[in-house]
């Protein structure tokens, strides 16, 4: 039963020498408010595989990464960073019919993802959003002539 290897914040199972990670790793996350989850993408594999290979070699450190994923699908390039679920609101940034936007999704007010499609500068600019849990205007969002670099400042 269960939905994968349960971890801790080094990625170490129940058995102090065997570590588990990628998409069978059932780790606390904070950018998911903590509850356990697994991350199926390549971004979660890299990251908890160098995690490992420097807690075997003795440095103390928690997994912490921000979820990323991207996939072009023909002309489309989309990207997200964070984890929309749970979210209270979406806030629209730019116009679909134009085949380039944004959607910013918030929790009790702080920013805990964003999906871009053909939009990499909110993507690039919007991790910080996300990481650090801001709680900005929602209508400086909505505005798409604001870059989000000046929202996150």
């Amino acid at each position: 039963g269960g939905n994968g290897v349960a971890v801790d914040h080094q990625c170490r199972t129940s058995l102090p020498d065997i570590f588990a990670i990628g998409d069978c790793a059932l780790h606390a996350n904070r950018f998911a408010d903590d509850m356990p989850i697994r991350l199926e993408s390549v971004q979660n594999a890299n990251d908890q595989a160098t995690l490992v290979a420097k807690t075997i070699m003795g440095q103390e450190l928690a997994y912490d990464a921000v979820p990323w994923f991207w996939s072009n699908q023909y002309d489309l390039k989309l990207q997200t960073v964070g984890l929309s679920t749970g979210h209270d609101q979406a806030i629209l940034r730019g116009d679909p019919a134009n085949r380039s936007f944004s959607v910013v999704y918030l929790k009790d007010g702080r920013v805990i993802a964003l999906d871009c499609v053909n939009a990499t500068k909110d993507y690039v600019q919007g991790r910080k959003l996300v990481v650090e849990r801001l709680s900005p205007d929602p209508a400086a969002l909505a505005d798409a002539s604001v870059p989000l670099k000046e929202i996150a400042a």
